[in-house]
C-alpha cells in the first residue's frame, strides 16, 4: 500500500492530487501515487490484499471511458448537442469526452508508460452490461470484480471533494445485497482511505479556518491565507517521496476477471488530438519544467509574467498538471510556485468539500443569488448575448481575446477569466450558472471545486465575493495585453460549432460596452457592491459539527450557511 498501516481498517489521509491507481499483483495491492507525498518508501504485504479503483480518475468502467469519446455533454442556448467539441459519430444521448477529460486520460496514459517501466501497468475492468454511461453501473462492476477475485481486502481511494458521496458505504451495502442468498458469502473488507490533496494537512484546516464566536466555522479568505502561511513558514506541511520498485503484476488475471487496455489518444476525436498536441507534453517531469519556469522543451516563456497576472504570479499553465496529480502541489512549492496560488486552490476545495451548497451547485448566499440579473433593454435576447460571449465577440478587446483563447486552447489567464465573468453576470445580466458549465465545457484544467466558487463569486452570491465591480470593457493597456489582444482577435483557423458559428462573425451591439459603467451604477446604487465586499471582510459562517450554534433561531445542518459575520442567516438582506 501507499502508505503504512498498522490495521487494514484503519482510515487513512492520502493525497488527492496524486490520484491514486489501483493494480492488483500476486497476494499484494499496491496503491500506488503517481508522484510524491506523504508516505514512507516501503510497501505493506499483508497475506492478501487487492485494492481497486473506484473513483479516483473516475475510470471504472470501459465501455464508459470509450463512450466519452463521443456524445454530448451539455447543452449551452443555442447550440446542438452534437457538434459543441464531438466528433461526427456523436449522439445526443451519450457522454461527449470535453478537454479536461482529453487532459486526464493522456496524464493516465503517461502514468501507465511510467508503471511500464516497472512492470506494473493500469487495469482497467469493462462493465457487465456494455450498454455506455446512462446504463453503466460502476458500483456494480466494481462489486461483481470484488465476488469474483475474493480479496480480503478493498480499499476505496475517495478524495476530498467526493467524499460526501459515501463510495465505501455503498460498496459494502452492494455487497452484502449481492451475499444474500449466496451460497458463497464474500468476505471482503471494504477500507476507505481519504486523499485530501491539499498543500496544508487536512487536520490542519480547522486552524488554518478559525472559530467563529458565533458558532461554526468562518470561512474568510484572508484568514485562511494568513493562518496558512504562518504553517508554511513553520513547516507545517507534507514531506515528498519517490517510488522505484513495484512487486510483479498478478498473473493470469484476465482467467479472473474480464480486464481492457487504456484507449489510445489516437481513437480520440481530430479536435481532442489537435488540442493535446498543441498543448504539448503531458508528463510529470514537463510539469516539474513548468512549475520551475526554466524549460526548453515547454511551450512557455520563462518570462511568463505580465500584466495579465497577478504581481509575483506566472502563466506557466500548470494548472491542468495539478488538476490530475501529475504533479503535487508540495512539489510544486518547491519547483517555485507562488504559495498563494496554490493556497487559493486550498482554499476552493475546503470550502467545496464544507459547504453543501457547492457541491449541490446551488448560491451560497441565496439573498444575493441573481442579484446581477438585470431587464434586458437590448434588441438581442439573452441567449444571443450568451452566444456573443462564448465565441468573444461582445465588443470588448480583452474579454473576446479570453474567449476565443479558451475555445482554441482551453484555458486562459487568471484575470481574463476574472473579467469575462464580469463581462457575463455584471454587464450582461446572464445567470452566473450558464458561465459556469460552459467553463466546465471548455477548460483544460477545469475543477469542480475551483469552477464552482468562482462562478459563484461572479454571481455576488459565494463564499468571497471580493471580485465586483471590475471594468471589465477596459481596453488594452501596455505592450502585454496589446499583444495579447492581436494574437486572439484575428485567430482565423477557430473552427466553432455549427450553432455559434453565425455568433462569431455579428457585429455586437455597441450597447453592451457603452452601457457597462452605467450598469455598475445601477448595481451600486442598490447597495449590491457594498453587501459583497462586506461577505469578504466578515466571511461565511458554517454549520461544523461539533461546534455551538450560538444566536441561531433556526435549526442549520452540518454544512450549511449559518450566517456571515454577526448576522445569522434568517436575517440576511440586501
Amino acid at each position: 500500500e501507499k502508505s503504512n498501516r498498522s490495521s487494514p481498517q484503519t482510515q487513512q489521509q492520502l493525497n488527492d492530487d496524486e490520484r491514486s491507481i489501483s493494480m492488483m499483483t500476486e497476494g499484494i495491492a499496491i496503491l500506488i501515487n503517481n508522484n510524491d507525498d506523504h508516505s514512507p518508501p516501503h510497501l505493506v504485504t499483508p497475506l492478501q490484499v487487492t485494492t481497486i479503483l473506484l473513483q479516483s480518475i473516475r475510470i471504472t468502467a470501459v465501455d464508459y471511458l470509450m463512450n466519452n469519446l463521443k456524445g454530448s455533454k451539455i447543452q449551452a442556448p443555442g447550440t446542438h448537442s452534437n457538434d459543441v467539441h464531438t466528433s461526427s459519430s456523436s449522439s445526443s444521448s451519450t457522454h461527449q469526452l470535453t478537454p479536461v477529460e482529453a487532459f486526464g486520460y493522456a496524464a493516465v496514459r503517461a502514468l501507465n508508460d511510467s508503471l511500464g517501466e516497472l512492470g506494473q501497468n493500469i487495469w482497467l475492468i469493462p462493465s457487465q452490461d456494455g450498454q455506455g454511461e446512462k446504463d453503466c453501473d460502476p458500483l456494480s462492476t466494481i462489486a461483481q470484480a470484488v465476488q469474483e477475485l475474493n480479496p480480503s481486502h478493498v480499499v476505496v481511494d475517495v478524495c476530498l471533494l467526493d467524499r460526501h458521496q459515501s463510495r465505501a458505504s455503498k460498496l459494502r451495502e452492494k455487497l452484502q445485497s449481492m451475499n444474500d442468498g449466496n451460497a458463497k458469502n464474500n468476505t471482503s473488507i471494504v477500507v476507505e482511505v481519504m486523499d485530501d490533496g491539499l498543500l496544508i494537512p487536512f487536520d490542519k484546516v480547522p486552524k488554518a479556518l478559525g472559530r467563529s464566536r458565533q458558532g461554526g466555522r468562518a470561512l474568510r479568505w484572508s484568514t485562511f491565507l494568513s493562518n496558512a502561511m504562518k504553517m508554511q513558514k513553520k513547516h507545517v506541511g507534507k514531506p515528498i517521496w519517490s517510488l522505484s520498485t513495484l512487486p510483479p503484476p498478478l498473473r493470469n488475471l484476465d482467467e479472473i476477471i474480464s480486464t481492457s487496455s487504456l484507449p489510445r489518444i489516437e481513437s480520440f476525436p481530430s479536435w481532442a488530438k489537435q488540442l493535446l498536441m498543441d498543448w504539448g507534453v503531458i508528463s510529470e517531469d514537463e510539469a516539474i519544467l513548468r512549475a520551475s519556469v526554466s524549460s526548453s522543451t515547454t511551450k512557455i516563456e520563462s518570462t511568463s509574467s505580465s500584466s495579465l497576472t497577478e504581481k509575483g504570479s506566472r502563466d506557466t499553465k500548470l494548472s491542468p498538471y495539478l488538476r490530475w496529480g501529475v504533479i503535487s502541489p508540495q512539489r510544486a512549492a518547491k519547483a517555485g510556485v507562488r504559495m498563494r496560488d496554490l493556497l487559493w486552490r486550498d482554499w476552493s476545495h475546503v470550502s467545496y468539500a464544507l459547504l453543501g451548497p457547492l457541491q449541490r451547485g446551488d448560491a451560497v448566499l441565496e439573498f444575493m443569488d441573481n442579484s446581477c440579473r438585470s431587464h434586458n433593454k437590448l434588441n438581442v435576447t439573452e441567449e444571443e448575448l450568451f452566444n456573443l460571449w462564448c465565441v468573444g465577440n461582445t465588443g470588448s478587446e480583452l474579454v473576446d481575446s479570453g474567449m476565443r483563447q479558451l475555445w482554441k486552447e482551453g484555458w486562459m489567464p487568471r484575470r481574463i477569466r476574472l473579467l469575462a465573468a464580469a463581462c457575463l453576470v455584471e454587464g450582461l445580466g446572464i445567470d452566473w450558472r450558464l458561465g459556469r458549465d460552459w467553463f466546465e465545457h471548455t477548460l483544460i484544467d477545469h475543477d469542480q471545486a475551483i469552477n464552482e466558487a468562482m462562478w459563484q463569486n461572479a454571481g455576488l452570491c459565494g463564499v468571497d465575493p471580493f471580485y465586483s465591480g471590475i471594468a471589465w470593457e477596459t481596453p488594452p493597456n501596455g505592450q502585454g495585453e496589446e499583444e495579447y489582444v492581436e494574437q486572439w482577435s484575428n485567430d482565423e483557423q477557430l473552427v466553432w460549432p455549427s450553432s455559434l458559428k453565425p455568433y462569431s462573425t455579428r457585429e455586437p451591439p455597441l450597447e453592451i460596452t457603452d452601457r457597462a459603467e452605467s450598469q455598475r451604477e445601477v448595481l451600486r446604487a442598490k447597495g449590491i457592491y457594498k453587501v459583497a465586499r462586506s461577505i469578504g471582510n466578515v466571511g461565511v459562517r458554517v454549520a461544523w459539527e461539533g461546534l455551538s450554534y450560538n444566536n441561531s433561531k433556526t435549526s442549520v445542518k452540518e454544512g450549511e450557511v449559518m450566517g456571515t459575520g454577526l448576522v445569522p442567516v434568517h436575517e440576511l438582506r440586501i
